[in-house]
């Protein structure tokens, strides 16, 4: 099995393989809890999925910029030619924010090597600088001292894209994050579900490191000492609500309707928990 949405990742199976440890623990889970089976429309494929549908009511807070844990760590994957083409059309503002073209010059790089290197590269750098001089994901930037954004999602929200070229700009696990999608080796099928107390065992995030799907981890004194304004108590809402637009565009409508009418059937979700506020993927910061 393998880590879905890792497929692409520039380390390759060292971070994309399940181990057979985990395949055990995710299987035998799947078993044992209810599950909705539906379609997922990825990147234009069709694909089966298996829904860990109640995890979706599991509460979550993706306020980013209240948070300094770094989720941008590393290049998730091989940038898509879409990506490319988006920051090459946006280089004056991609570099003003991450400064990466700038410090390639900076280390006696030719422009047109850049820029070579933008459309060829797997990390959009070249190979030498990555996690050296460009330290953690190439498109991540700080708007200030403290948070972590992303470049692709910021130019977005600059240019007053829709949350679909939010989608689509960005690599998908980003905009996932921390969604877990498991496959099978021939991805006939996928797993999905989200990283809590009983799936943390075989996901590739660790829950209990992840303020925003723990809400009391976000209320710790360990927390709060990094991050002193933490994430408001109040906005923690169920996942489906928190990532409503972000599932519809990434896995597609037929996908977000049958998790949500599943989760109003079995009384994880109430209809009048459906005022959202403003979407977590809309916010922009001022200092952005």
């Amino acid at each position: 099995m393998n880590y879905f949405l890792f497929l692409n990742h520039p380390k390759g199976e060292d971070v994309y393989k399940v181990s057979h440890q985990r395949e055990e623990m995710l299987r035998e889970y799947f078993k044992r809890v209810d599950v909705l089976e539906t379609e997922v429309f990825i990147r234009g494929e069709k694909y089966k999925a298996i829904v860990d549908y109640s995890s979706f009511s599991n509460l979550a807070n993706f306020d980013c910029f209240k948070c300094q844990d770094p989720c941008c760590a590393d290049n998730p994957m091989v940038y898509e030619k879409q990506t490319r083409e988006f920051i090459l059309e946006n280089l004056e503002s991609y570099n003003k924010k991450t400064k990466n073209i700038d410090i390639l010059l900076e280390n006696g790089y030719a422009f047109e090597d850049i820029i070579k290197s933008i459309e060829c590269d797997d990390c959009l750098v070249p190979d030498e600088r990555v996690e050296e001089e460009i330290s953690l994901c190439s498109c991540s930037f700080k708007p200030n001292n403290e948070s972590m954004l992303c470049s692709i999602h910021s130019i977005c929200l600059d240019k007053k894209l829709g949350i679909d070229a939010i989608v689509d700009k960005k690599p998908l696990v980003c905009s996932l994050w921390p969604i877990d999608i498991i496959s099978e080796e021939d991805n006939s099928v996928l797993y999905i579900t989200v990283p809590d107390d009983f799936t943390t065992g075989f996901t590739i995030e660790d829950y209990y490191d992840t303020p925003c799907i723990n809400k009391e981890l976000s209320l710790s004194a360990t927390f709060r000492r990094k991050n002193p304004i933490g994430f408001l108590e109040n906005e923690y809402v169920p996942l489906i609500m928190a990532y409503g637009d972000t599932l519809k565009y990434s896995l597609g409508e037929k996908f977000y309707t049958d998790v949500l009418k599943r989760l109003l059937e079995k009384e994880l979700l109430f209809l009048d928990e459906l005022e959202i506020k403003e979407k977590q993927i809309l916010k922009k910061q001022k200092s952005s």
